[in-house]
């Protein structure tokens, strides 16, 4: 038998991720706001605990895990980067940047395969293959943060833009009618993503990964119900920083 793997918030992914480790005969242990963290830590010894709370709620979930579980944690949010996790001090944590989405009443839909690194990747992808959900390892800790900072670029620029453009715009509308909008909003979110790792991207690397990403699914729509909180975060985020953020600052006098 193999150990249980904790699901800490069972949403429309952590749905997903439980389906996966269920067929990948794992038994599956969720954690809601009615568990008791702290006794379920003292009655089962999981495979690992993966983190599928939304963005807002990921700093206190990281709290509330179990100093036995700091080994064996593995997180997959939107807007995730290294400073998000590391004040936390967990062992060697499994970080996966998903991209595959599930909303309600719908099946997922898959874009491009997920990257994971971290401990526990192999059974993140071997569980999510079982399901016919593309996932692959990366080899670096340089190699994950780089596509951390692709997919914040791609959801971010995606969700700001379609805030300054028509309702129902899509993908495949912003970069055939609204090129000079995505990358300057992505220039803008490009700096913050560099200020906050103290790191330099390759832009025009990651410009051809948000192009791929489109080509996923042409029809995604830009803007989701998230974008005005995360222009919001993105603006907080730059006046901490004290950066100038031209666009965003455009956008949200527009809207």
């Amino acid at each position: 038998m193999k150990n249980p793997i904790v699901v800490l918030g069972i949403g429309e992914l952590g749905s997903v991720f439980s389906r996966a480790f269920l067929k990948n005969n794992y038994p599956v242990y969720p954690i809601t706001r009615e568990t008791n963290i702290d006794e379920l830590a003292d009655t089962i010894d999981p495979e690992l605990i993966l983190v599928c709370t939304a963005e807002v709620d990921l700093q206190s979930a990281l709290k509330s895990i179990p100093e036995k579980w700091k080994n064996r944690v593995a997180m997959m949010q939107n807007e995730l980067l290294p400073h998000d996790w590391e004040v936390h001090n967990f062992t060697n944590p499994t970080v996966i940047s998903v991209w595959f989405e599930k909303k309600k009443g719908m099946d997922f839909k898959v874009l491009i395969s997920s990257p994971v690194f971290g401990a526990k990747a192999r059974i993140l992808v071997a569980s999510l293959a079982l399901i016919d959900i593309p996932a692959h390892s990366v080899n670096s800790e340089e190699a994950l943060l780089f596509e951390l900072v692709l997919k914040n670029l791609y959801i971010l620029t995606t969700n700001i833009a379609g805030l300054a453009i028509q309702a129902g715009a899509t993908v495949d509308d912003l970069r055939n009618h609204h090129l000079d909008l995505m990358r300057n909003v992505s220039s803008d979110i490009l700096k913050l993503q560099s200020a906050i790792t103290n790191k330099v991207f390759a832009k025009e690397a990651l410009e051809r990964g948000i192009i791929n990403a489109f080509e996923g699914d042409l029809a995604h729509q830009c803007m989701g119900r998230s974008a005005p909180e995360r222009l919001d975060r993105a603006l907080k985020l730059a006046k901490a920083l004290k950066l100038s953020v031209p666009t965003l600052e455009n956008i949200a006098n527009q809207v």
